[in-house]
């Protein structure tokens, strides 16, 4: 899987929409000229994904449904038009190429880009068969009608610009609430309910289980503090992608490069060699610009070469 969860891409130029040989090599053949992320496989992925889910309610496959919906389906669309992506290529220095502003014409990508449109909104909660629990899978600003339980859940963020949710409840009802801790949250996860802290053992990379009589009008609010971290090539460790939260940051680049480009960054706290804006997500490194994929039209540099001093 590449940073932006996307899984097609070959050396083999014949058949792009593949791994060729062994996924494993991705550095080896995932870069290859005409390759990389086809839009589509990331879409049936999210499907899979969501169907697994049903049969195993492991926080794994909602945080790999975050990364590939923000950081390769929001990111396949152009700024302007309805244009989408076909294959997000991710060398050092590349551009995305929006195809089919008009509407005239449909690739597979163009259809399913359309249907996406359709589904931002259908994981962001699941219930359990037994109507006894409800999972918060995604923080989306998002409103759930609960009919079996006659309940209703209101959801009101920012994120992923800001780090924290909260969560309104009208109706009442006693039901498991089901809170997802993501895997990259190892600063924390705070839970305050009507207002109130309260202590709880968040492990990331799993479900925080919030179990009570729920009444109209009780609050639940989540904070999960961002941190930067970087996700390496699992063939080649020092080439890796820079996330902050949830959001992958994509180098803003001037014109095509030869090579990946080279960062330092503090071993001990990457976080020390990164300046910049957190609230609007845009950060600077050593005069280079960094700005989520999901917004970045021109070129830019998902992949760096990274020394850790």
């Amino acid at each position: 899987m590449y940073s932006i969860g996307g899984v097609a891409g070959a050396s083999n130029p014949a058949n792009a929409e593949c791994f060729t040989s062994q996924p494993a090599t991705l550095y080896e053949n995932g870069f290859s000229a005409g390759g990389q992320n086809e839009t589509c496989a990331t879409y049936n992925m999210l499907k899979l994904t969501r169907d697994l889910f049903l049969f195993d309610q492991r926080a794994e496959l909602m945080d790999y449904y975050e990364r590939a919906l923000y950081n390769h389906i929001l990111a396949s669309v152009a700024e302007n038009t309805p244009a989408n992506t076909y294959h997000v290529p991710l060398r050092a220095g590349s551009v995305k190429q929006f195809g089919n502003p008009n509407m005239r014409g449909f690739t597979c990508c163009n259809g399913t880009a359309l249907e996406s449109n359709t589904k931002l909104q259908n994981s962001i909660y699941f219930k359990s068969a037994d109507n006894q629990a409800l999972y918060v899978n995604l923080y989306v600003p998002s409103t759930l009608l609960w009919t079996e339980k006659n309940v209703t859940v209101t959801q009101t963020t920012a994120y992923p610009k800001e780090d924290r949710t909260r969560l309104a409840i009208k109706g009442n009802g006693e039901f498991d609430l089901n809170v997802r801790v993501p895997h990259w949250a190892t600063k924390g996860f705070f839970v305050k309910i009507n207002g109130k802290k309260k202590k709880v053992k968040a492990v990331p990379g799993s479900y925080l289980t919030l179990s009570r009589k729920w009444k109209d009008g009780d609050t639940v609010e989540l904070q999960m503090p961002f941190q930067f971290y970087l996700e390496p090539v699992m063939d080649q460790q020092n080439i890796a992608s820079l996330f902050y939260g949830p959001v992958l940051l994509a180098a803003q680049e001037s014109e095509p490069l030869k090579e990946w480009r080279k960062v330092t960054l503090n071993a001990k706290d990457i976080s020390k060699s990164i300046s910049g804006d957190t609230e609007q997500l845009q950060f600077n490194i050593d005069g280079v610009v960094f700005k989520p994929f999901y917004e970045t039209y021109g070129r830019h540099s998902v992949y760096l070469d990274v020394f850790l001093k």
